[in-house]
């Protein structure tokens, strides 16, 4: 009930105001209605005109980072057309023949309206390209001034010094305009680096005006106004530019036929010329008694007069319609109100009473709710609940408990795979300590065990081959990480060719006869078994790769068999090589078979594990095999041994004629390398006598350089056959002595080495034009069959 009496109350009080207020606001605006008219229509003539200059502003503010976009465009074209001959014919052309195809390819390039075109000079300021200045070419343009006497070539042979691109401008402050009649100059220059030269082209800011002007007429015109009205646009002189009458566009106003036009339109020029922005009233030609009322504005960077008007005589139909509709309106408002109130009574009375009731129901439900959720999981009974937003309410509700008993079971699965992971990097960091240490603890101990005198020869022998054995041991270790990295990356690239399978297996078996004895383990019996002729062997597949994943799972099986055999074999099944690698070693349970090819996981990675290891390998494997397009698998049993298996697909060489990769002879390594001449450059001097010290039995010339700077004046000085050169250097690294040096020095061979060993390495040296490459740490064996290809 006192809802009902509220609102019946509200309701009749606010019709009475608002039926006065209405009458009250009818009188004054019959009186404004006019004067506010006429103020709305000029408001909506000063808009739309500051939409007109908003828009010129705008087109101005852009004219400069336009022209600079089409400038570095059409420079960036020809600079990868010359890109493209360079890389197309060097090596192949001489340089003389190049330049010349780079110089008859850009020249015909142009650029507004063919007035732009590319020139080149060199980085001495020379000129070597100029098509429509023929004079500057072959000639110093290094002290070239321009109308105000800028450096022009100076300040951009400055500028390419230290970017490989940019622009330049300069602006006539004497606001004299040059012979393209313009006054702000831009240029964009940009260095090609295999000749010195630099690429550039030029244009003047004013070349874009009329086309800004052409598409801020074509702005305007698009630009909507009110009734039949229109903009208009003349220049300072009286041309039309922008008319409702496409017949007056190019004309002058003084050529008009009515004089009345002709006069009306001088005084809006003037108008605009001595205000600048003004409203003027003036009699329309072919009228009595029709006014109109137009807003002008001077732009003076164009000398345009921008306008747009409105008819007077359109007022007063339009306030009388208006002052009739809002007669009509009030009295409409009336009598809506009165019978509004009436039904409102009505339907109040009668929906307020069952409203109450359901809306009680819901608050019930939903009290129920709370009491209970905050010990238990209760949830709300949608069919209690009588309206659509209690229902979703209570919807929403359960929706949340649900996602509660969710996110409690994510929460506890989330915890133990956490606890489990923290278990495993923690095991791995454990694992990695001792296998990195216990290697650098023979290095380290036996390295200050040589330093005492009394040691007999035969010791001192026994701990180099340790020292060497332990150095041997890391640097694989290191491996396996940085070939788990590249694998984890996506980065490591398999490189495919056709490679003998059975010699393979040949050196695969000499060498791990030799590692057999080297861990006391003669006892084992080995043997590779070969499932094909040598004709059907060769395959095309990753060698490197491939003895990988065979030489890590041999080494596995040294480590886990104790006694009994080993046994190394292929055979072809169908389309594909199924290679088996199994031995009668400790074997593994079925459960650890699920996870040794995880990452970080063995059989057994406790603190306790007696056969030690990353955990790596058989992960790394795996992946290899995948990358081969094939698989690994395993078959075991605890006490028994264990069968890896390694499948690729089988693809034979299609040339009868292929032969197995050639070995290098011992009597290559050992060749007599007297009267040749070697230069060694490294900035790490412990590095250079290392070298030495491998070549020093071969009888050849050694000299050295600690950066690359001295490097570069030893090879101008004298010759040498070969140098060995270190990429990374302070002052000049060595892919930069390398250019300098090949620069003066073309037939000199260098190789490079480096620490570094991460993806695709090899192939950005080879790439850069060094003739070999050889990675740190150095094997004196291989770098003695390095040096014997080169030299």
């Amino acid at each position: 009930m006192l809802f009902l009496v509220l609102t019946i109350t509200f309701l009749v009080g606010f019709g009475g105001i608002w039926i006065y207020t209405k009458f009250n606001e009818f009188n004054t605006e019959s009186e404004n209605l006019k004067k506010d008219y006429i103020e709305e229509q000029k408001d909506i003539l000063v808009s739309k005109s500051n939409e007109c200059i908003d828009f010129i502003n705008y087109q101005n503010t852009r004219s400069e980072s336009r022209l600079k976009n089409r400038l570095q465009n059409f420079v960036d074209q020809a600079h990868s057309i010359a890109i493209y001959i360079y890389n197309q014919n060097k090596g192949k052309l001489s340089d003389v023949e190049i330049k010349k195809r780079i110089k008859e390819a850009i020249s015909p390039l142009r650029f507004t309206n063919d007035r732009g075109y590319i020139f080149i000079n060199n980085l001495s300021g020379k000129g070597i390209l100029y098509p429509l200045s023929k004079e500057n070419e072959n000639k110093s343009l290094i002290n070239f001034k321009d109308i105000n006497g800028n450096y022009i070539v100076k300040n951009e042979v400055e500028l390419i010094k230290y970017k490989d691109s940019g622009f330049t401008k300069y602006v006539n402050s004497k606001e004299v305009k040059n012979k393209y009649n313009a006054y702000t100059k831009i240029s964009y220059i940009k260095k090609f680096a295999p000749y010195n030269w630099y690429f550039g082209s030029f244009a003047y800011l004013d070349d874009l005006q009329p086309e800004i002007q052409k598409e801020t007429l074509i702005r305007i015109s698009q630009i909507n106004m009110n009734q039949d009205n229109y903009f208009f646009v003349y220049k300072k002189d009286g041309t039309c530019l922008l008319h409702a009458d496409s017949a007056s566009i190019g004309k002058n106003f003084k050529d008009y036929s009515n004089k009345i036009r002709r006069e009306n339109v001088k005084r809006l020029i003037n108008a605009a010329k001595l205000d600048k922005s003004v409203f003027v009233n003036y009699k329309l030609p072919n009228t009595e008694d029709s006014e109109k009322i137009s807003y002008v504005k001077f732009i003076k960077e164009w000398d345009w007069i921008i306008g747009a008007g409105v008819n007077t005589s359109e007022l007063d139909k339009n306030i009388e319609i208006a002052r009739n509709e809002l007669r009509g309106n009030v009295r409409k408002y009336i009598l809506q109100i009165v019978l509004l109130i009436v039904i409102a009574i009505v339907i109040i009375y009668i929906t307020s009473k069952t409203i109450s009731v359901k809306m009680k129901q819901n608050f019930t439900s939903i009290n129920n709710f709370f009491r209970k959720a905050s010990t238990q999981l209760y949830k709300v009974d949608i069919d209690e609940l009588h309206f659509s937003e209690f229902q979703d309410m209570g919807t929403t509700i359960n929706r949340m408990i649900d996602i509660r008993t969710q996110k409690e079971n994510e929460l506890q699965i989330a915890r133990e795979k956490a606890e489990e992971s923290d278990r495993l990097k923690s095991s791995f960091l454990a694992n990695m300590s001792h296998e990195i240490r216990t290697p650098m603890n023979a290095i380290i101990g036996f390295s200050e065990l040589l330093q005492e005198d009394d040691l007999p020869f035969e010791t001192r022998q026994q701990f180099f081959i340790h020292i060497r054995n332990s150095g041997n041991s890391l640097l694989n270790l290191i491996n396996d990480i940085i070939d788990f990295s590249k694998i984890e990356s996506g980065k490591l690239k398999i490189s495919k060719t056709y490679y003998c399978l059975n010699q393979l297996f040949d050196e695969l078996y000499h060498t791990f006869e030799k590692i057999k004895t080297s861990k006391s383990r003669d006892h084992i019996e080995l043997k590779f078994t070969k499932g094909l002729e040598d004709s059907e062997s060769v395959i095309y597949t990753d060698p490197l790769r491939l003895k990988q994943i065979i030489t890590n799972l041999v080494e596995n099986a040294l480590k886990f068999t104790e006694k009994g055999s080993i046994h190394v074999s292929y055979q072809l099944n169908e389309s594909k090589l199924i290679f088996t690698v199994e031995d009668t070693g400790i074997g593994i349970s079925s459960e650890k078979q699920k996870i040794i090819f995880s990452r970080f996981r063995q059989a057994d990675d406790s603190h306790a594990r007696r056969y030690g290891g990353t955990g790596l390998g058989l992960s790394i494997s795996k992946k290899l095999s995948e990358l081969l397009n094939g698989d690994m698998w395993v078959e075991s049993t605890e006490d028994v041994g264990s069968s890896f298996f390694v499948s690729i697909p089988y693809i034979v060489d299609d040339k009868s004629s292929s032969s197995p990769i050639k070995k290098m002879s011992r009597n290559g390594v050992n060749k007599d390398l007297t009267g040749k001449k070697i230069l060694i450059v490294d900035d790490y001097n412990v590095n250079i006598t290392l070298i030495k010290q491998m070549l020093q039995s071969t009888g050849v010339s050694m000299s050295s350089a600690d950066n690359g700077l001295t490097a570069i004046k030893k090879c101008g000085s004298s010759h040498f056959d070969l140098v060995l050169l270190d990429l990374q250097m302070p002052e000049l690294n060595g892919y930069d002595t390398l250019k300098l040096i090949k620069k003066d020095n073309p037939e000199i061979k260098i190789v490079a080495q480096t620490a570094y060993a991460l993806a695709n390495e090899k192939e950005q040296i080879m790439d850069s034009g060094f003739d070999g490459y050889i990675a740190k740490p150095i094997i004196k064996k291989n770098l003695l069959s390095l040096i014997n290809e080169m030299i």
